[in-house]
This record gives C-alpha cells, structure tokens and sequence, in this order.
C-alpha cells in the first residue's frame, strides 16, 4: 500500500460528532499504523512449489486489495528462485560446466507467473493513478457541496431547505475519499455547516431528531458488527473489515445526545478487543520466531564446519554437497526469526554456503584443467586414427586401430560440453577403416562365391568327361592333360585358401581314376602323382600347417614301424637258419625286408616332398 493512501485511511478511520446544542470537542478514534494488512502466513517456510501455485492462483484473481500479500509472496517466490538458480549453476559447474556457460532458463509456467505479476503491478498503479484522480473528482464535487450547503444555511428558511440538506448529505456520503491534505479542512467546514444549519432552524429540530434516530440504528447495525468480529478466525479479515467500518460510522450523521457517548464507547470496547486480539497473535508468533531463532543457531553451529572443508576426491565433495543441501533444507523449514536477528544469522549462515560452495568451484576448476588436457591427449588419438582411416593395408591398420581404442580407455574424462563430439570424431575415424574392411570382405567373398559355383561347373563337367574318357579311352590319359586339370582346378580358390573338403575328395577321386588311363605308368609312378595331388590338396585346405605336420607324423610313425619289422624279420631268420625249411622261410622273410625297405624308400621320399 503507498504510504499516501495509508495516511489518508489512517487519518480517515477518525470518527467525528457535533451537536447543535454542544461545543464538545469531536470525537476521534486513531487506528495505528499496526493496523495495515499484515502476513501471518509463513511462506519462507513453504515449498517453491506450492507458493508458486498460491501465488498463481490469487494473481489470476486480479484483486487488487491483496498487494501486500501479493507482494510478500512475490518477495520470497524470488528469494526461492535465486536460490533454485544458484543450485543449478553450483550443480552445472559440478558436472564440468562453467559460470560464464551457464543458462538458467525458467519454466513456461514460471513466465506466465512473471507476465502475470508484472500485469498486476502495471494494474495496481493504473488504480492507483485512477484513485488519485477520483480523489480531486471528488474534491472538486465537495466543494460544490459545501457551496451548496453554505447557500442553504445562508438563505432564507423554506419548505425545500430540509429536502436540500437532505440530498446534499445523501451525496456527500456517496462520495468517496479526497486527497489527504484537504481531507480534514473540508470535513471541519462541511460539519460547521452543518451544525450551523441544525442550530438555526428549530424548525427543522423533530426532523433533525429523526434522522438521528436513523443515524442511531445504522451505527447501532455497525457496533453489532464490530462487536461480532472478535469470533472472526482470521485476524487480517477482522482488521480489514474493522478499517470499514470505521469508514462508515464516520459518514454517518450524528446520533441523539444521550445515547452518543455510549454507542461510540462500545464501538471503542469492540475495536479494542480486535485489537487485543492482534497484540496476542504478534505475542505468540514472537515467541515461535524466538524458538526459530534457537533452531536456527545450532544449525548454524553445524554448518561451520563446512567453511574451510577442502578435499582431492569427486565423492567426497559430492558427499557433502549432499551434507550441505539437507542442513540448507532444515534451515529453510524452520521459518522467520525475530527482525531484529534475521540479517545477522542469515549473513553468517549465507557466507559459510557460499564458501564451501567457493572451494568446492576452486577444485572443479583445477579438475576442469584435467579435462582439457585430457582432451588434448584424445584429440592426438583422433588425429593419429584419421591418418590412417583410408589405408588398406587392413591386418596391420586393424590392430593399430585397436591399440588406439585401448589407450583412448586409458584417458581420463573431457569437458562435458566436448564428451559427444570428441567421442563422435574419434568412432567415425574408425568406423570408417572397418566399415571400409567390411566392405571389402564382402566383396572377396562375393568374388569367392563366384569362382565356388564355377568350381563346382568344373567339377560335374569334369565327372563326365573323366568317366566318358575311362569309359571310350582306358588308355590314352597323359599327364599335361592331369596337370591341366589340376591347374585349372586350383585357379578357382584364387589362393585364399577356402575349399570345400567333400569338392576335394572328390576331386582327388577322379584324378585317381584319370591315372588309371595313363599307359606305362608304374604303380610307384602313380603312388608318387597321387601323393602330390594329395599335398597339393592338404595346401590348398584349410589349416593347412597342421594338417601337414599330421600327415608328416604318420608318415614317420609308419617308417618306424616298418624299421620294427625289419629288425624283426633279421631276427626271426637267424633263430629258424638251422631248421628244415630255413631256406624257404628265408626267402620269404627276405622278400618281406625287401618290400619293406621299398615301402620306407617311397615313405622318405614323401617326407622330402613334405619338407620341401
């Protein structure tokens, strides 16, 4: 409320009664300064949120005779914003963000709020602009009033005069109130005339009398409501409706002279008990903001111990951010303090906050350093993978690649606000080699598909013509043409080395049958062809190493088996030399060392085929 207007409602609750017949001095009851709106809901103490839909919800009211509570609401809806605002940025630079960064944007409902009060403000000073204007309107019009009147006093008593009065008086309370300053020079003249004209004309005096009769009842009506608001619960609506009337009684004309002093004392008695009944509530609610004050001081000792608190570790400070909050959230639960402590324990409690909050942005500014350096090191791993994204070298490009990516988990963490985009440059550098190794296998594959289904033509051209030949010409194979087809058959892998086993084999059968058709081809001949297809196949196999060395193994297990023999039959020919048949047995056996020795001879000659 501006302090024009409080004046003027101040200066305007006094009530006022002359009589015709008495120069007593006019009576005035003063409100105090104490009896303008007052709060006497805590809204410190109540959550953002619902403060926020209070505050909405009576703004979207529009009315106006709630400013002062509007107002305080507003304050703390603002001290709670900063606050909010304040977490986010401490909760930005936490996570790795900075103060120049950060962006506190609010809500769409927020801003509708903030429309909205600011709407409210731009009404309640067009009001007070209209009242201000109304007020010398009705100034102006008073003055007429009064010229009015003082032309009824001063003329001539007709039958008219008391129906002039009359319409005056009825006007004059219509009008509502007038600028401060001329306040009580118009409403002493205003009286003056009045009683000038109720003293000189006794001729009027019964209607004079009636109309305090009138004037009795209706101030009668108000003592009856005023005595009824000491069982208002709401002691801002009794103070309200008590300012009211007191406006009224004073633009109610005067009462009879004996019942005077008695009504207005009981308007008095009802007024006072109103107001004793504020003087209790500010009593109890003092005692409730001593006993914050006690809350609030051992919370403060509690806190102290977070001024200087320093510490390397993330979680450390995390866990006494966390620490810190809840002793915030108790402090703010507690409610008001008396006045008169309120600046110094809150600037006490504000400072310790903020400086744990100042060494806790000390350490996440070092921290940040960190960061950019290791931003540094992942931005060298970026360069190193995009030097090499497009090579085709893709065994060895693959594993360097590979060592990239191990080291790049080595590497602490970035910025926040590069994480995404360094992380982004440094997989599309290697996505693209290894979709690009992709690629190219798929396409090798392709190609080997390819050349397995022309292998396979190959194959079924090649059983036919193979059994058509062994079939039309038993004996006109030559080996070119068996190596030709060997060849041929060869050039489908491509030498990747991919063969499909049952293909060879039967592959190897046909050859063996082809071998068949070569004339004048001994059987060792043809023991030492079949041997080579065999390691031409085993080569051309899968894990071909190994099965080699399989093959080799056998081949000498196979020797030494036949060397057993050998030294067996020797030994077997010396034990039967003197028995009947020894020259029979003996050629026997020699014949069997013979073909031993034969077989080891072949044996050797494939493991020098191997080795080779």
């Amino acid at each position: 409320m501006p302090a024009q207007r409080k004046a003027e409602e101040i200066e305007n609750a006094g009530t006022s009664e002359t009589t015709a017949s008495s120069d007593k001095p006019v009576e005035v009851y003063e409100l105090s300064t104490e009896d303008e709106q007052f709060t006497d809901t805590d809204y410190a103490a109540m959550p953002a949120a619902e403060l926020e839909r209070q505050l909405t919800a009576i703004l979207k009211t529009d009315n106006r005779k709630n400013y002062r509570q509007v107002n305080e609401m507003y304050r703390e809806y603002e001290l709670k914003l900063a606050a909010e605002k304040h977490e986010a940025q401490e909760k930005f630079i936490a996570e790795g963000g900075t103060a120049d960064d950060f962006e506190y944007r609010l809500s769409p409902e927020r801003q509708q709020l903030e429309k909205a009060m600011q709407q409210f403000r731009e009404n309640r000073h067009r009001d007070l602009r209209s009242e201000e204007e109304q007020k010398h309107k009705n100034l102006q019009r008073k003055q007429e009033l009064i010229s009015q009147l003082r032309e009824v006093v001063e003329a001539a008593e007709t039958k008219s005069s008391a129906d002039k009065m009359k319409a005056i008086q009825e006007e004059w309370k219509a009008i509502g109130p007038v600028p401060q300053n001329e306040s009580q020079q118009l409403w002493n003249s205003y009286h003056a005339l009045l009683d000038i004209f109720y003293n000189n004309r006794s001729i009027y005096f019964e209607l004079k009398e009636l109309d305090r009769k009138r004037n009795l009842d209706a101030k009668l009506q108000l003592v009856n409501r005023a005595e009824a608001l000491v069982n208002n619960p709401s002691i801002n609506a009794s103070l309200q409706e008590l300012r009211h009337l007191h406006e009224e009684w004073k633009n109610i004309g005067p009462v009879p002279n004996e019942q005077r002093d008695q009504i207005w004392e009981r308007f008095i008695q009802a007024s006072e008990k109103v107001h004793e009944r504020k003087k209790e509530f500010m009593a109890g609610r003092r005692e409730v903001e001593t006993a914050n004050l006690a809350r609030k001081t051992e919370v403060l000792s509690r806190l102290e111990t977070f001024q200087n608190y320093n510490t390397d570790r993330i979680n450390d400070w995390r866990d006494k951010t966390d620490e810190i909050q809840k002793i915030k959230e108790e402090w703010d639960a507690i409610g008001l303090v008396p006045k008169e402590n309120a600046d110094v324990i809150n600037k006490k409690f504000w400072g310790i906050y903020k400086a744990f909050f100042h060494n806790k942005n000390q350490f996440f500014k070092a921290l940040d350093e960190q960061k950019m350096q290791n931003l540094k090191l992942k931005t060298e791993l970026c360069e190193q993978a995009e030097a090499v994204k497009d090579s085709t070298d893709w065994d060895a490009t693959k594993e360097q690649l590979i060592q990239l990516q191990k080291k790049w988990k080595t590497i602490g963490r970035v910025p926040d606000k590069y994480s995404d985009k360094i992380w982004e440059r440094f997989r599309a550098a290697c996505n693209e080699f290894f979709d690009r190794r992709q690629a190219e296998a798929q396409h090798k594959e392709a190609e080997l598909d390819k050349l397995s289904e022309e292998k396979t033509t190959y194959l079924e051209e090649l059983t036919e013509r193979v059994t058509q030949h062994q079939h039309q010409h038993p004996q006109a194979g030559n080996l070119e043409h068996l190596k030709e087809m060997v060849a041929k058959w060869q050039s489908f892998d491509g030498g990747s080395g991919r063969s499909n086993a049952q293909a060879e084999e039967k592959f190897f059968a046909l050859m063996e049958k082809y071998l068949d058709t070569v004339p004048e081809l001994s059987n060792e001949q043809k023991t030492d062809v079949l041997f080579k297809l065999q390691m031409n196949k085993l080569k051309g196999g899968p894990d071909a190493t190994n099965k080699l060395y399989q093959k080799e193994q056998s081949i000498r297990k196979e020797i030494s088996q036949l060397e057993n023999d050998i030294r067996t039959l020797k030994t077997n020919i010396e034990f039967f030399a003197r028995s009947k048949n020894a020259e029979v047995l003996r050629q026997e056996y020699d014949a069997r060392i013979a073909e031993a020795n034969k077989r080891i001879e072949l044996l050797q000659k494939q493991l020098k085929e191997i080795r080779s």
